[in-house]
């Protein structure tokens, strides 16, 4: 199961879309954690024995916020790309020096740093394919998870548009070659953004114009 967690229309807190994966009474998966609200902590204590892991997309303040708090609630793993790592560990770097009361840093001992095209294994049933996708920050990630036909696409894709490449380390020379990853896989996958509306990654071909310019190349 997938359950959606939205908080990018909270007047007080305006976090990421969260997500949280796996088989009610096993472990779960959590993907992006910007709140610091208690909602994801207790959906997760009343339907999973634990979990067993932070995936993020990448590491913006508006994703990784709730990573403390959860810690206290949970002790598991947070998995981040190899080129994010530097952005988690500095506030100015992952904007939180700039939209927060104080500046957000981490460096846990816990943290697991994952690579293009790795593949991670939660022993729970539930595999995730990593597809970096660097524009919006260099280490900028999608999780593609078969089982629930999905593809997590954080700050990459949205409904009918993209990230954005004009805060710290964005480069808008790579957007085509990372979106066109993602014209290879199948139309029939459910896209969950890190903002907004879910999607399918059919209608993103036909309908978002940042891919159907690729296509037509």
């Amino acid at each position: 199961m997938i359950k959606t967690f939205r908080f990018d229309t909270d007047r007080n807190e305006f976090s990421a879309n969260t997500y949280v994966v796996g088989e009610p009474g096993g472990r779960c998966v959590v993907i992006d954690l910007g709140s610091t609200q208690d909602r994801v902590i207790e959906f997760i204590k009343n339907n999973f024995s634990s979990c067993s892991g932070i995936l993020l997309t990448h590491g913006h303040y508006d994703h990784i916020r709730g990573i403390k708090k959860f810690l206290e609630n949970f002790n598991c793993t947070i998995f981040v790309h190899q080129d994010e790592k530097e952005v988690l560990e500095n506030p100015k770097l992952n904007m939180s020096h700039y939209s927060e009361k104080e500046d957000i840093s981490y460096n846990y001992s816990n943290m697991y740093l994952y690579d293009d095209e790795d593949e991670i294994d939660f022993k729970n049933g539930y595999i995730f394919k990593v597809i970096a996708t660097p524009f919006h920050t260099l280490g900028s990630s999608c999780f593609l998870c078969e089982k629930e036909n999905a593809l997590f696409t954080g700050d990459t894709l949205f409904k009918d548009s993209i990230g954005r490449t004009d805060l710290p380390l964005g480069n808008e020379r790579l957007i085509n070659r990372s979106l066109s990853k993602l014209l290879l896989l199948d139309d029939n996958l459910k896209v969950y953004p890190g903002h907004g509306d879910e999607t399918t990654l059919k209608r993103e071909k036909e309908k978002n114009l940042f891919l159907s310019k690729i296509e037509r190349k």
